[in-house]
């Protein structure tokens, strides 16, 4: 096999089996942060390396954190990768191994030698001669955090650095240490030493953390802790917290700078030219201050940032034709370059690239301009100086208010065809990427991708193919739903994303919060005036939608608690164990819709947030990601595990099961289609509850939804309890109370087989609050 071209430009990280998906995000996240525009970042999945020539253009090759078996398990024995990966490495390549990776990368692992974990054995790539020995610190547990730690580092002379230096804080979690051969090998460096680990090898020196070795024409290097963690966010700052003297916040932000910095000379050392503009006789002065980046405030939002609307490459005049319209035009004012619109929640200025300097922009202005946007801090009315006499006598001053996001001005740019998109402009999501997947998911159900669909009304994009994105907004839901001439005027269907949100609204006076790694997004669409007494039906469909997108065949434990929220129901969670038999519930996300009348149609806006990649102690569904990973591997399961999670995958599997359940929806004029998989999702099939609103209270037993209203159908409990047990699964049992179905139609007037009318107690969503934990269903004040 090759080895990479002159002009190798990608940089291509495992996305398999056996990664964790939230050591891919931060290594994705990291290396874009450092290298990005000279190389593309991006995940690539086994497919892709067992079938595809990658080698020439791939400039690295990155496997992350997570699990080293299954990584021998896609990579080794199924696929016949591994060779690959070692021919391309001889030939000129680069290999970057992390934690797992590292592993993966030595001649042999030995892992929890005689303990329940145990994993001994060869490995095919061998970079590193000798064996990785971990983990290093006793305490690990997989999917859990109880053995993660901050360590410290001594880091040897480089030829980016002559000095002997320490690096404070990283995180560590089963890591390995490795086993250098006496003499030491010609093709190995020593790069990073534990400066507080328990010798093992009954030498004075401390066990070595990091090496790069020389292999062939290339060179691989190989990390046993996790660089790649930003230090001010879990999981690495769980870690930094459990230290006896924990570091104050500046200390943190120092380390944070500094691992940065070790993460470019590593890429150095790998002979990559990061696009650092700061060093001195060869060495790198102030890593990631380049053009006035700062990467905290990317996982630290202050303020709205720019928003941008984009579109299937197959379909480039999508977003000046549904943004730019006469209607929107006819009622915006002008301001050199930019159109201004005063709407009724948020005052929004519109432009193309361009608008920010000219027609020459470029994609280095772009990346530049929207840094000093992210440091640029709004400058907020400050309170009258009446208002702060300090005399006790004189009025109280008022209580300080947070700031009032929806007064800043918000910026909406459009594509210009003299600057294409660059993925350097959206850090926390790469569009290149989502495309990519959106098309795959299409294909996968035989839909056509980045076309024109014919309607009633002419022709119409797919949901998905048109974005609003802001990397940060006050809501989503409130950018489209509370400003009139937008939500009248926007074509749809229409996507809006955000990673981060400062204000997002949660059902009632609720507030979503929005944490790194989660993701949120509303929907604009278009409802037929036939169908509006079916509204309610919407968030169900919504549930579906993510359900069947992130947990295809149900073994991550992703159900629906009704009306509207997103669970998981598995062992790991909600304070359960792994092997303990109980199930745990925990929440993983919402749904929120909003409905209105205008122009004599009905426009929904349907939000939804859902926790992806958020570290614990939130549950994700990297989370569930990890623990189906631990149970498969303590069981031998043969059955591949789905692909981890990706903010880019996820929301493009979301949307294309939407779009597809949206077009069924109004092609049915109903939810009857949906009913039975809607139960097989759902949480509370059987579900004895409480009705408190009742003297006295009743106990009810939860059936279904009807398939008219969608109210939650239930029956009161008869004290007689059954005798016997048929067999039937409860979801199918029929002789359940007065020998009725569990499900049956609200329409429904038969009697049961002893004569009696069914007693059925029907709730409305919106009247009755649902408690899951304590089993109580109350009116809503």
């Amino acid at each position: 096999m090759p080895g990479p071209s002159a002009s190798a430009h990608q940089v291509l990280i495992y996305s398999g089996p056996g990664v964790s998906p939230l050591s891919l995000s931060h290594t994705i996240l990291t290396l874009s942060l450092l290298l990005l525009p000279h190389y593309t970042v991006q995940p690539v999945t086994p497919e892709i390396l067992s079938s595809q020539p990658w080698e020439p253009s791939c400039a690295l090759l990155v496997i992350p954190g997570g699990r080293d078996l299954p990584f021998v398990e896609e990579l080794t024995i199924k696929r016949k990768v591994t060779k690959r990966i070692k021919e391309y490495v001889e030939e000129g390549g680069r290999y970057l191994g992390i934690c797992a990776g590292a592993y993966f990368g030595t001649n042999e692992v030995k892992f929890d030698m005689g303990g329940p974990m145990e994993v001994v054995g060869k490995r095919d790539l061998a970079f590193f001669t000798g064996p990785s020995e971990g983990p290093t610190f006793p305490g690990f547990q997989y999917a859990s955090e109880e053995g993660s730690r901050a360590v410290s580092l001594f880091l040897e002379p480089s030829s980016s650095s002559s000095s002997h230096r320490s690096l404070d804080h990283v995180y560590y979690n089963g890591g390995g240490h490795f086993v250098v051969p006496t003499p030491i090998p010609s093709n190995v460096s020593i790069l990073a030493r534990y400066a507080s680990a328990p010798s093992t090898t009954g030498r004075e020196e401390e066990p070595v953390a990091a090496v790069l070795t020389r292999n062939g024409k290339g060179k691989s290097l190989l990390c046993s802790i996790h660089p790649e963690y930003p230090l001010n966010d879990p999981p690495a700052r769980i870690a930094i917290n459990k230290l006896e003297h924990p570091p104050e916040i500046e200390e943190i932000e120092a380390s944070d700078k500094a691992r940065i910095a070790w993460v470019e000379e590593l890429l150095l050392l790998l002979g990559l030219n990061p696009p650092s503009r700061n060093r001195k006789d060869g060495q790198v002065v102030e890593s990631m201050e380049i053009e006035g980046e700062d990467p905290a405030l990317l996982l630290h939002p202050t303020h709205p940032s720019p928003i941008f609307v984009l579109s299937h490459p197959n379909l480039p005049d999508l977003p000046v034709r549904s943004v730019l319209k006469q209607e929107f035009e006819s009622k915006m004012s002008n301001d050199d370059a930019w159109g201004i619109l005063n709407d009724g929640n948020d005052q929004i200025r519109f432009g193309d690239i361009t608008a920010i300097s000219g027609e020459t922009t470029s994609e280095d202005e772009v990346a530049r301009w929207l840094a000093k946007k992210r440091r640029e801090q709004p400058i907020f009315d400050p309170p009258s100086v009446e208002n702060l006499n300090l005399n006790s006598n004189e009025i109280t001053p008022p209580i300080p208010q947070p700031p009032d996001f929806h007064s800043i001005p918000k910026t909406v740019l459009l594509p210009s065809f003299q600057t294409p998109y660059s993925a350097r402009w959206t850090p926390l999501f790469n569009f290149s990427t989502y495309w990519s997947e959106i098309d795959l998911a299409r294909k996968s159900g035989g839909r056509r991708s980045g076309i024109m669909r014919k309607g009633d009304e002419g022709e119409k994009c797919a949901l998905g193919d048109l974005l609003f994105y802001g990397e940060t907004v006050t809501s989503t839901q409130t950018m489209l739903d509370r400003n009139p001439i937008l939500l009248t005027n926007l074509s749809s269907p229409l996507a809006f994303l955000a990673s981060f949100q400062l204000s997002g609204r949660g059902r009632g006076s609720n507030i979503w919060l929005s944490p790194p790694g989660c993701l949120q997004f509303s929907l604009l669409l278009d409802l037929p005036a036939s169908l509006s007494s079916k509204m309610v039906f919407i968030q169900y469909i919504m549930a579906l939608a993510v359900c069947e997108a992130v947990d295809e065949d149900g073994r991550l434990g992703v159900r629906i608690k009704w009306p509207n929220d997103i669970y998981a129901d598995v062992e790991g969670v909600g304070g359960t164990e792994v092997g303990s038999g109980k199930k745990g519930k925990a929440k993983l996300g919402g749904i929120l819709v909003n409905t209105n009348f205008v122009g004599g149609k009905w426009r929904i806006v349907v939000g939804c947030g859902i926790n992806v990649l958020n570290a614990l102690p939130t549950t994700s569904l990297s989370q569930l990601h990890s623990l189906l990973t631990s149970k498969s591997t303590s069981l031998s399961s043969s059955k591949p595990l789905p692909a981890a999670p990706t903010m880019e995958g996820t929301f493009a599997r979301i949307m294309n099961s939407f779009d597809s359940k949206w077009e069924q929806f109004i092609e049915e004029k109903g939810f009857k289609g949906f009913m039975e998989e809607y139960h097989g999702r759902w949480l509370h099939s059987g579900q004895e509850v409480t009705l408190t609103h009742t003297e006295p209270h009743t106990p009810l037993r939860i059936l279904s939804i009807t398939p008219d209203h969608g109210l939650l159908r239930c029956i009161p409990i008869n004290k007689k309890k059954p005798t016997s047990s048929n067999g039937l699964t409860p979801l199918y049992n029929r002789n359940v109370d007065n020998g009725e179905d569990r499900y049956i139609s609200s329409s429904t007037n038969s009697s049961s087989s002893t004569g009696n009318k069914p007693d059925f107690v029907d709730l409305q969503p919106d009247g009755n609050s649902f408690d899951l934990m304590s089993g109580l269903i109350k009116r809503k004040l």
